[in-house]
């Protein structure tokens, strides 16, 4: 007999919906996409796996069905019922909660309701759903947090399958497997709040579709949606009460497939079909979906000069390998990027899993022009050992996951040094010797503009060719009490004529001035909230405590924030007794600023004036700053 089970036991607390998917609740389609689509190419990494070479077929279908076809209606209905009576009770203040089983009332007792199928396809399917602990059907229906993926996989902590319950209405998902051992077997889990029951006990909140005879399993495949019967190999995963409500998911979806997996999608290892072909994607057509404009709103900027980097592999793109763990199991390939956007793009270097999934975006880079990479980690040592240090939603590192967290921070430390070195050794040289002053002007202060004497403002910007400039490499200080590294030579710090970096020393500010001062106390969030277009001022310098910059055009609103860079990280300044200060004069007639944190906000900021901006901090340490410079969204 099948049924819906719901475990209870005495003495347990209640479970709340804080616990259910919180890290995949800000993006939901997104992450599922994500998480789905790791899945499905971790199967090539399972012992079982053998298709001949076909590629990964991964496809997300809308349809609707009678409420009353979803299995074990009429119980279910009870169990919501029963959830809304004791959360409208226990929750005194806060209504999220019983609000959401109210909702799901409503969409429980409408006459159709929405769902989702994702099925994938040249897979191995959900192997072992006949044993008792672990498997991989196991570890996706029955247990909790657990990964026991092989060598070379993806997953790492066994809780990417909460995505999919975070875009049910009902945080109810049905799955559905015929796998490579000759198994076929299907359950319901719904991910719901514990509540008390009348015996006493309290119920766990989580329940389960499934036999009497054999728990988390029933030994027949699940149709829902009628018309497309599985007569493969692969898994079905059914989201009952699909909660994207736009026609905008689709579009995320193949979004989120293109920033995640353009190297698996560009190999011809995974292809995506939505809505049974309105959308496919796949190696033959990816550009043109990254430059459909609605698309492309969804993007990551940075995916673009990812892709060129692989179209153009064997043209002008620099490669060079590195032994982790294991001969050459790094690849790095660098290219310089053939573009005049400067304002919007930012060095990177992608980091990609074996699988073709990009796990980071690599920044802080060397300032050697506009450059973008591709990490490939190739072997199955580094892709394992990586995987460790994720966090759950695979976009960041973190040593302090490992055991031994001093030596993961070295490997951290390692692999990204060899992305640093190589960026320094190989695109030195590709630098022309005659570089125009236009386009140094975003790299370089010009220093009779921005000199000592600052009364000498009427010297106009120099746009002469610059011949033969010599590009050199600072040594790294190590700062001993931070634990880490100093500046590098390339960022706009004072140096001494011997290219040494020269200790800052706190500033002596002149005395308030006439005019207005900004005020301590910061601005509603609101009024700033469209600052945030990276903008390059035609000259920047910053000296001690001191940034001067002058803006190549009129801005309304420029944000300059300030942050202590690290390798691997940046860390917010605090700022106190900002002073901003046009062409030098102390009256500051009729200038507006105001200071947030570590960002600093001038208003009007005119064309080709001198502004220069002091400021204190809460320590005088040698830090390596980083200052970034935005401008007003524009109309």
């Amino acid at each position: 007999m099948k049924k819906w089970n719901f475990p209870s036991a005495e003495r347990i607390s209640i479970n709340g919906f804080n616990n259910i998917g919180e890290e995949f609740k800000d993006n939901p389609v997104p992450a599922l996409a994500k998480e789905i689509c790791q899945n499905s190419l971790d199967t090539k990494f399972i012992k079982e796996y053998s298709n001949g070479g076909k590629t990964i077929r991964v496809s997300f279908d809308e349809f609707w069905i009678d409420s009353k076809s979803i299995p074990g209606y009429d119980e279910f209905v009870e169990v919501f019922e029963k959830e809304y009576k004791f959360n409208n009770d226990f929750y005194k203040n806060d209504k999220e909660v019983p609000n959401f089983y109210k909702n799901g009332l409503d969409v429980l007792k409408n006459d159709k309701i929405r769902c989702l199928r994702i099925a994938d396809y040249n897979t191995t399917g959900l192997i072992g759903s006949n044993e008792k602990q672990s498997s991989p059907w196991c570890n996706l229906t029955k247990n909790a947090g657990v990964s026991d993926k092989p060598e070379g996989s993806g997953g790492s902590k066994g809780k990417g399958k909460f995505a999919s319950f975070i875009c049910s209405s009902l945080y109810t998902v049905f799955y559905s497997t015929y796998a490579k051992d000759g198994l076929k077997a299907s359950c319901g889990i719904a991910r719901l709040s514990g509540y008390d029951l009348a015996d006493g006990t309290t119920a766990l909140g989580e329940g389960y579709y499934e036999s009497d005879e054999e728990l988390f399993r029933i030994p027949e495949l699940l149709n829902l949606e009628e018309k497309y019967p599985r007569t493969e190999y692969g898994t079905d995963i059914y989201i009952i009460g699909f909660k994207e409500d736009t026609e905008n998911w689709k579009k995320k979806i193949i979004a989120s497939v293109i920033d995640n997996f353009f190297l698996a999608v560009f190999n011809n290892d995974l292809e995506i079909d939505i809505c049974h072909g309105e959308y496919v994607l796949n190696q033959s057509n990816i550009e043109d979906y990254m430059q459909d404009e609605e698309i492309n709103n969804f993007l990551s900027q940075e995916t673009s000069y990812y892709y060129e980097i692989l179209k153009n592999d064997k043209e002008d793109v620099i490669s060079e390998s590195f032994s982790l763990f294991n001969e050459n199991d790094l690849i790095l390939r660098l290219r310089v990027d053939d573009t005049t956007d400067k304002y919007t793009s930012i060095n990177t270097v992608a980091a990609v899993r074996s699988t073709g999934m990009k796990i980071l975006d690599i920044k802080y880079l060397p300032r050697l022009g506009c450059y973008h990479g591709v990490l490939e980690m190739i072997g199955p040592k580094v892709n394992d050992y990586f995987r460790k240090l994720e966090n759950a939603t695979h976009n960041k590192w973190s040593a302090s996951r490992s055991t031994n967290p001093d030596e993961a921070q070295a490997m951290i430390d390692k692999l990204n040094g060899f992305v640093r070195d190589t960026i320094r050794k190989k695109l030195t040289s590709s630098i022309k010797d005659e570089i125009d002053a236009e386009g140094m002007s975003e790299l370089l202060p010009d220093d009779e503009l921005f000199g000592d004497n600052n009364n000498e403002k009427e010297e106009s910007l120099s746009d002469d060719v610059i011949s033969k400039i010599e590009i050199r490499e600072t040594p790294i200080k190590q700062n001993n009490d931070l634990k880490t590294k100093s500046v590098d030579g390339e960022d706009d710090l004072e140096l001494d004529e011997n290219g040494e970096i020269i200790k800052k020393k706190k500033p002596i500010h002149p005395g308030p001035g006439p005019g207005p001062h900004p005020n301590p106390n910061p601005r509603p969030e609101e009024r700033y909230s469209k600052v945030k277009r990276r903008i390059i001022p035609s000259k920047m310098r910053m000296k001690n405590n001191e940034i001067l910059f002058s803006s190549s055009i009129d801005e309304e609103i420029v944000k300059i924030e300030l942050n202590i860079s690290g390798e691997g990280y940046k860390e917010k300044t605090n700022l106190t007794n900002v002073r901003v200060l046009k062409n030098n004069n102390p009256t500051n007639t009729g200038l507006k600023y105001d200071f947030i944190d570590n960002s600093i906000f001038i208003e009007n900021v005119t064309a080709k004036d001198v502004y220069s901006i002091t400021y204190d901090m809460d320590n005088y340490e040698n830090w390596t700053m980083e200052v970034d410079v935005y401008g007003n969204e524009q109309e």
